[in-house]
């Protein structure tokens, strides 16, 4: 029963296999797509971190556009800040109160 059921799997696998389609080749634009990077810039009470300016370094490495993000309340002067950092293209800041009751410890 098994050879029967085997050769009828392996011939209908035969007769519906398809001609090789062309690879389609990504677009210049999909590309920089793929290579660019959020970072995620963590800041306390209005001064940046300095060490979430690795996700930055990382991202220069990839050699891709860098948008960075920065949540808080009053981060106005943190995403002036941010601005002068070498390699990022794009900044996105939230002003909200409501980051303020994030507990960091938990």
């Amino acid at each position: 029963m098994f050879s029967t059921a085997r050769a009828s799997v392996l011939r209908q696998a035969r007769t519906q296999l398809r001609p090789l389609q062309p690879v389609t080749v990504l677009q210049y634009s999909a590309l920089t797509r793929l290579l660019s990077t959020l970072a995620v810039l963590e800041q306390r009470d209005g001064k940046l971190n300095p060490a979430s300016l690795s996700a930055v370094t990382a991202g220069t490495k990839l050699s891709g556009s860098i948008t960075a993000f920065v949540a808080g309340s009053g981060v106005k002067a943190v995403a002036e800040e941010v601005a002068q950092v070498k390699g990022i293209e794009k900044i996105i800041y939230v002003d909200n109160s409501a980051y303020e009751k994030v507990c960091w410890t938990c």
